[in-house]
């Protein structure tokens, strides 16, 4: 049986270290980067077994794995100190699914511009006595899939750490959203400011949060309507031309699949609706763009890659970015991981540097 254990977690190990593994690979590869502390030491494990039974070849195996994830979990260690947080080992460890422990939220639905209905909810601080800072989170899926409950772990969270979190909804390609996904944001926010009153929320004090395709809308809905926010994008897009292009060059499959999602967000390729590609880039709108800008990626991120990304982070006023040691897209699947214990650090001073006494 344990021959069946060391093969898969080498397995997986081989996948977190590969440079750009095969799309279908990709949710493997991230979770393994995320599971590097406890996946050392179930190797470690299986190597003892494998040694006390007299199998060594497979003991060096299990050793070599453990090894390599060892260094994978030191590299991410040792980058959150230099950031200036201490990951919880027993939350590296356990700490799996953030999700589960959200409270329920106070549901509300805003109308739209155009008069389209969208749910959104409400997680409050403790301390609803006095009025304070707000977060506006949307969230990812490609500009496809997903909904407002999505964030919740991150709303939850931010709540606990004083915000008003709001969670809110817009309009999902098919057919192409381009032209109403951003606005919709922005009557998010809107409705927040709107509604400041009974949630308590200081309107001068409001920050966008997104992640992935929400960070994309996040910044661009920040930059179209000269919102005065301070804006945090969890590797989210902000080039979409150099996105398209970057995927097509590093893994370009039958039917083009790695770029499915922006085609059908756009309604087209950059040949057939090229307008459209650049004015939904944040890029294309750097004089606009928001005072404060947070960026947090995976710096082994294959669906964002990281090339894609600098070049925006010059706009700013006082731009941060946080490429994050093996990690991956969708770091924080895994709620106690090293990457996503980092990221969460970086966010919370963001944040508390962004809205004090505005």
């Amino acid at each position: 049986m344990y021959q069946t254990g060391i093969v898969l977690i080498a397995v997986l190990a081989a996948v977190s270290l590969l440079p750009s593994p095969a799309p279908v690979l990709w949710v493997v590869r991230a979770l393994a980067l995320s599971l590097a502390p406890p996946l050392a030491l179930l190797a470690t494990a299986l190597a003892v077994v494998a040694a006390v039974d007299g199998d060594l070849v497979f003991a060096v195996v299990a050793a070599v794995t453990a090894g390599a994830q060892v260094c994978v979990a030191g590299a991410q260690w040792g980058q959150a100190l230099a950031i200036g947080v201490r990951p919880s080992l027993t939350s590296a460890f356990f700490d799996l699914t953030g999700f589960l422990r959200a409270r329920a939220p106070e549901t509300h639905e805003l109308v739209s511009r155009d008069g389209v209905r969208l749910p959104l909810g409400v997680w409050h601080p403790a301390d609803r006595t006095t009025t304070g800072p707000a977060v506006v989170l949307v969230h990812g899926g490609g500009w496809a899939s997903g909904n407002w409950r999505q964030l919740r772990a991150y709303a939850n969270w931010l709540a606990d750490n004083g915000y008003r979190a709001v969670c809110i909804s817009y309009r999902l390609a098919p057919p192409a959203r381009w032209d109403v996904a951003p606005f919709d944001v922005v009557d998010g926010v809107r409705w927040v400011e709107a509604h400041a009153g009974e949630l308590g929320v200081d309107p001068d004090r409001i920050a966008l949060f997104g992640s992935s395709a929400g960070g994309h809308l996040a910044l661009l809905a920040a930059s179209l309507d000269e919102l005065p926010r301070a804006v945090v994008s969890v590797y989210g897009p902000v080039d979409l031309l150099s996105l398209y292009d970057t995927l097509r060059r590093r893994r370009v499959s039958p039917v083009d699949r790695e770029v499915s999602p922006l085609v059908d967000f756009l309604g087209g390729t950059p040949r057939e609706v090229a307008d459209r590609w650049e004015w939904s880039s944040p890029l294309a709108h750097v004089e606009s763009a928001p005072a404060r800008v947070c960026v947090v990626t995976g710096a082994q991120d294959q669906w964002v890659p990281l090339e894609t990304i600098t070049p925006y982070m010059v706009a700013p006023e006082l731009p941060t970015l946080v490429a994050l040691k093996r990690a991956d897209h969708c770091f924080d699947l895994v709620w106690g991981s090293i990457p996503a214990q980092a990221a969460r650090f970086v966010v919370l001073e963001f944040l508390r540097h962004a809205l004090a006494g505005r």
